[in-house]
């Protein structure tokens, strides 16, 4: 059974990259088949498996190792296709796009990129468009939000401090809260918006969960951003939510520079065995 549910840290080993490792069934729980095929592929690309330029194997080797008709797997090119991972062409076959033409924003882009192996650059870009869009987003919260999103804030700041020891389910109420403000910003465009910043906290609560603090240090934060929308604040909305994801950004940062050390670290010791 393939497993698509690993989330595996920075610097794992990239050993699930190196084949679909078997069948895929059907999960009552998860995706029909043909999204599980989908995230199958996506996910081998995402995890190294294949780079930038290099083709996929063919639609009978791919049904073979999946287990599953060729009827299913061309379904899921397509599906690929259209989020600008693959490109497929008579007679050369499909070929793996540059990062760069991917569909960053597409929800299932981000959950595949944030499952295979987030990278320092990854998370970074993650942080970047959080710091553009969301103190906005909680200025025009403080002046737009109406009595049912000010209600929905409240509810993830009530979650967030509920489960101060449990970073999972701090990391649920965390995303809820920072949608909850987006959608209080009745803009749609910044809608979509909500799978960008929930892979952003996903990815960089792979190196934060060793934390036991991060929870606790960073709530009285969000309590400062929900405080202001409440005043009707704007300026210091915007402002409570720049120094949030300011302070979020620098924590990452320690961690990825201590990721970095104890991975030269490892290859240090590896070379002189």
């Amino acid at each position: 059974m393939l497993d698509t549910d690993a989330f595996p840290l920075l610097y794992d080993d990239m050993r699930k990259a190196s084949s679909f490792s078997g069948t895929v069934e059907l999960n009552s729980m998860r995706r029909g088949l043909h999204g599980q095929v989908v995230e199958a592929i996506g996910l081998r690309i995402a995890r190294g498996g294949f780079e930038p330029g290099s083709s996929l194997p063919d639609e009978d080797t791919m049904a073979t190792e999946l287990n599953v008709s060729r009827t299913v797997v061309r379904e899921a090119i397509k599906v690929l296709a259209a989020k600008g991972i693959v490109a497929s062409r008579p007679r050369l076959g499909t070929t793996i796009r540059p990062v760069h033409d991917w569909n960053m924003l597409d929800p299932d882009v981000l959950v595949w990129q944030s499952k295979a192996r987030p990278t320092p650059q990854f998370i970074r870009h993650l942080i970047e468009i959080r710091q553009i869009v969301e103190p906005p987003a909680a200025e025009l919260a403080a002046d737009r939000a109406t009595p049912e999103d000010l209600r929905a804030i409240d509810g993830a700041i009530a979650a967030m401090a509920a489960s101060l020891e449990d970073w999972q389910a701090f990391m649920t109420a965390d995303v809820d809260f920072h949608v909850s403000v987006l959608t209080a910003s009745h803009n749609p465009f910044l809608q979509p918006m909500a799978h960008a910043i929930g892979a952003a906290l996903t990815s960089s609560r792979t190196l934060t969960s060793r934390d036991p603090n991060m929870s606790r240090a960073s709530f009285p934060l969000h309590e400062g951003i929900r405080n202001a929308i409440r005043r009707r604040d704007g300026n210091a909305a915007r402002d409570a939510m720049r120094m949030h994801l300011e302070y979020t950004w620098i924590r990452i940062s320690d961690f990825l520079k201590e990721d970095e050390r104890k991975s030269r670290k490892r290859e240090y010791g590896n070379e002189n065995r």
